[in-house]
This record gives C-alpha cells, structure tokens and sequence, in this order.
C-alpha cells in the first residue's frame, strides 16, 4: 500500500480543551536514584537510539543500533552492572513513587538480559533489525521533536550506518525461524518504499537544495542495500531458515514475572485463559441472540461484519469515531483531558505490520509532538474478496472498538494523562526486546477501555458494538492461550491459526496474522491479563474508597501514575496492598 506521508494531514479529529496553568514551582534537585535512572536512559538510548527516539530520548537520534556481537556482548555487561547498582540501593532511602520504578526497572533489566543471553533474539529473528530502521527513520520523518534541518542530518546519519547494521544480521543469524524471515521480508519491502519516497515527501521543501539532495543520496543508497537484503532473505535466508521460534514455557513465565511482575506458572495461567474464554463464549452466544434468536451467532455475526466502511473510506470513518467517543466519555464524566491539542487520523505507513495503531506523543518530550493514529485501509491491487475480507475486520462496530483501544479512553488519552506521571520509568513505553512488545499496563489499560464505553453504554441501542466489544475480548484471551501453547512447542503456527478463527471467530487471513504474531511476541497475552487486573483493581479500589469512589478519579489516577505492571498500580492506590493481582 502506498503511503504519502505528505497527504497524511487530510484526515484529523480535533480536541479543543481547557489547558491548566503551568506548574510555575521550582523543581526539586534530582535524587540519586533519579540520576540513576538517567544513566540507564541514557545507555538504553546508546543500545536502543531508534526505541528510545520514539520514548521521547533523543540524544541519539543520528545513531542507529549495533548488533554486532561485540555490541551485544557490551550491553549485557551493561546491564549486569545497572542491575547491581540497583541491587545495591536500600528501599528505605526511596519515596513511594521510586520504590516502584525500582522494582519495575529490575524487571526491565531482567528482560532485557533474558533476552539478549538465554533467548538471543539477535542472533535469530531478522524482524528487529528491521524494525531499527523503520522505527528510526519513521521517527524523524514524522515525529518534530528537532528542527526538519536537524533530523534531515540525523537521517542521513542513520542511512549511512544501514550496510553496517545488515551486515551484523548476516553474521549474526544463521538458522532463523521461516516465519521471522517470511515476516522481515514483508517489513522490508515497507521500508524500501519508506526510503525510496516517503522520506522525500516527509521532508519536501525543508532545507536547502545540497540537503535534500544528500537525503536523495543517501536513500537511494540505502534502498539499494535494503533490496539487497531482501533478496538475500528470499533466497539463502528462507533456503537457511530452519530454527525453531518457540522459546520454551519456562522463558515465557520468566518474561511475564519480568515484563509484568505477575509470577504465575504456565498452567495455572491457561486456566485463568479457558475460564474467561469459556464465559465470553457464552456471552457472545447471548448477544447475538438478542439481535436475531432465529440464526446462529456465526451467522449473526457474518451479517454484522459486512456492515463495513468502503475502501478508501476507512480513514475518515475512524476520525468520525474518534471525535464520537471523546463526546461520549466527556456525556459519562469518565474522565477529563488535561490539555488542548489534536491527533491526526492517517493511512498507515507501508512498513507497520499491524492493522490500525497509535504513535502518541512520548510522554518524555520536551514539548508535544504531533501524534497519529495509523488506519491500514485495504491495498486497491488486492482481488475484491481480499478487500472486502480485510475490510471485513474494520465493520463500523469493531472500528469503534478499536478506536476507543487506540485513542480514547485508550492509548492516546493514557500518553497524554503520563505527562503528569512523577518520574520516568513510568512515562516510557520500552518493550523487552528490540522489536517493542506490548504490557498489561499499556496494552491491558487500552484493552480495559474497550469494554468500559461498551459497559457504560456506547451505542447502547445497537447490541452489535456489544457483540463486536466481546469479539474483540475472545481475540485477546485467545492470545495468552496461543502464546503459551506455541512457545511451549505443544502448537504449530497452523494449530494457532485454526484456534484464532475457531474461538475468536476471525477471519482465515486475520486468524493466520494473529497466529504469527505469536511467534515473535510470546506475552502478548499481556492485552487480556492487563485487563483483568484493572477490572479487578477497580473492585477493590471501590471497596476501599466507600462512597467517595468514582469512575474519574480512578481512571485519572491509574493513568496519570503511568505505564505499570498492575502490582505497582495496586501499591500506588492502595498502599501495603497484598491481595493478588489476578484471580
């Protein structure tokens, strides 16, 4: 699909809100463990500079990353080192708010070395070298945080260090898995339209004429080296790709206890997964009977996902959604915006692999930058049936599911509220390893979102956005139940296909997508986990606050204290809490 990122301002949903008074105090000096967090920012953004650009860090935007074996090796030393200087504070010199960003950023490190010692995601899955590229370049063409001259240079940097990053995928990955080679060489077609014209769009105009045509120069070169790589995937790479993706069950239960602080055994996980799977089945079979008890609820939901925009009319369904939903959560009082600005609603770039997402404005950042919210409308070259079974997946009933996920009271409502959030390990979106993964606190609070507009009545009227809303749940709960059993080897790819479109009711093509998906990303059961804990958090918190419990304060709270496993969210809200997260 082509993408001009020059156009990309067609579309856009604007907010017009009450902006409070700065805050005029005099920051406090910054503490030691603050300085501490600090150096491990700054180093992650040495390892990392095309993640960390997109956290809003960017001391390094005119580097791109090193996976030499040299460079792995010296992070991992890093890493080690951070982890003692940690290890080393005593809890009872940190306030509140630093005891949990400690115990968060342990779990960070410890990721981080699981994933760089025991799983090697580096030295087996080409997708993340991919991804530093993409994710770099994109940033600087999309994201103002520095004049268009600076990051005109910066990209430039960045392109002239590509041979040197591909030549590391070459030595560093031998016997990758056939679906991270098959999944790369999609992604790097994206990139090669991203260099070969979306940069050139994205800076058309900035600078003077020698500028632009080194950016001209140095892309056209790196497209070069990019098709050079796909081909090499296409032919010796797939030829070599004979490793297994799964990571075995007891490092997907090390990255849950890491990634989310939630130390739960496989087994007792899946159960949590059938229960819920088993009791949203149900749920589904109930709706569909209320809007026809003659058919099926496969046949109910057939008709339901038919009822969908036309291609090239996706985008501006969506930004209407976007501007209904801020109507609707503002009617519900769910919570109040702190600031006045706008997202724009745009075509998805070519090489996000996802269906529809939302690059926010880092809550890091000096100043906002401009934030999106990315819809993949269907590619005009594909066969009608293709078409309208991709856009199938965007019925106007699911589109608003996904939008309240996305923007409001979702991820982009939670970016803006982080803002406020004391510190930083609590306003970055850093995944555990370089190709960013989602968490219980990021992803579970957007999932959590998507039912509470339906449970406050969304389209109350109309039981097919309750149908859509449970749908969208079973997706969810389907991909903890995926993870485990893939990563655990008891799965194919096929197998998890077939589950997706069984119990998720997916499409064949979206059922594969998902299947896929989870080979790459093991906890992305983090989506349907991260929502059962904020739902029952809400129970408890409720309890605790009595009468003075409202929907607003809790929302506005949870988000202004950030992206955080949900025992930290508990620690915060209820403090000494030491009921369990997950029941």
């Amino acid at each position: 699909m082509n993408t001009r990122l020059a156009a990309s301002l067609v579309f856009g949903a604007w907010l017009i809100l009450t902006v409070p008074a700065a805050n005029s105090a005099t920051p406090a000096p910054p503490t030691p463990f603050a300085g501490l967090v600090d150096v491990y920012l700054d180093g992650f953004g040495r390892f990392h500079p095309s993640i960390a650009a997109g956290n809003g860090l960017h001391a390094h935007d005119g580097e791109l990353e090193d996976f030499s074996a040299p460079s792995v090796a010296a992070e991992i030393k890093w890493l080690h080192a951070i982890r003692g200087r940690l290890d080393s504070i005593s809890e009872q010199s940190l306030s509140a708010d630093e005891r949990v960003d400690r115990r968060i950023l342990l779990g960070v490190v410890d990721g981080w070395l699981l994933d760089l010692e025991t799983v090697e995601n580096w030295s087996r899955n080409p997708m993340i070298y991919v991804a530093a590229i993409s994710d770099g370049l994109h940033n600087l063409a999309t994201m103002d945080a520095a004049p268009a001259v600076t990051r005109m240079r910066q990209a430039i940097s960045k392109m002239h260090a590509i041979p040197r990053l591909l030549e590391s995928a070459r030595r560093n990955i031998q016997s990758p898995p056939r679906v991270f080679v098959e999944t790369a060489i999609g992604m790097l077609s994206g990139v090669e339209e991203l260099l070969s014209r979306d940069l050139q769009l994205a800076f058309s105009g900035e600078g003077d004429a020698a500028l632009r045509q080194q950016l001209a120069a140095a892309a056209g070169e790196a497209a070069r080296n990019i098709v050079e790589y796909r081909r090499e995937l296409e032919t010796r790479g797939l030829a070599a790709a004979t490793g297994e993706f799964a990571i075995g069950t007891a490092a997907v239960e090390a990255r849950y206890r890491a990634e989310e602080l939630i130390d739960l055994p496989a087994d007792r996980l899946l159960a949590i997964g059938e229960r819920e799977l088993a009791r949203n089945q149900a749920e589904f079979t109930r709706t569909a009977a209320r809007i026809d008890a003659t058919r099926t609820p496969m046949q109910v939901w057939g008709e339901l996902v038919r009822h969908h925009p036309a291609r090239g009319e996706l985008v501006a369904a969506a930004a209407a959604q976007v501007d209904e939903l801020f109507a609707f959560v503002a009617e519900k009082n769910l919570l109040v915006m702190p600031t006045s600005e706008h997202i724009v609603v745009a075509p998805a770039p070519a090489y996000d692999i996802g269906m529809a997402s939302m690059h926010s404005s880092p809550p890091l950042e000096a100043r906002p930058v401009q934030s999106y919210y990315y819809i993949t409308d269907a590619d005009p070259a594909w066969p009608l049936e293709r078409q309208n079974a991709w856009l199938e997946s965007f019925n106007f009933a699911t589109l608003a599911d996904i939008t309240a996920h996305e923007v409001v009271p979702g991820h982009y409502v939670h970016s803006v509220f982080m803002r406020r959030t004391p510190g930083k390990v609590r306003r970055i979106w850093i995944g555990l390893n370089p190709f960013p993964q989602p968490s219980s606190g990021q992803d579970g609070w957007a999932h959590y979102a998507e039912q509470l507009v339906s449970d406050e009545g969304f389209h109350a009227e109309d039981p097919g956005y309750r149908l859509a809303q449970i749908a969208e749940a079973l997706n969810r709960i389907c991909r903890l139940i995926a993870g485990l059993k893939l990563h655990s080897g008891a799965w194919s790819v096929a197998q998890a296909a077939d589950f997706f479109e069984r119990e998720a009711h997916l499409s064949s093509a979206h059922a594969a997508r998902e299947a896929v998906r989870g080979t790459y990303d093991p906890t992305y059961g983090g989506y349907f986990l991260g929502k059962l804990a904020a739902l029952k958090l809400r129970r408890d918190y409720a309890v605790a606050r009595g009468a003075s419990f409202t929907l607003r304060e809790f929302h506005e709270q949870v988000m202004s204290n950030g992206i955080a496993p949900w025992w930290v969210h508990r620690q915060l809200l209820l403090p000494g809490d030491r009921g369990a997260v997950l029941e």
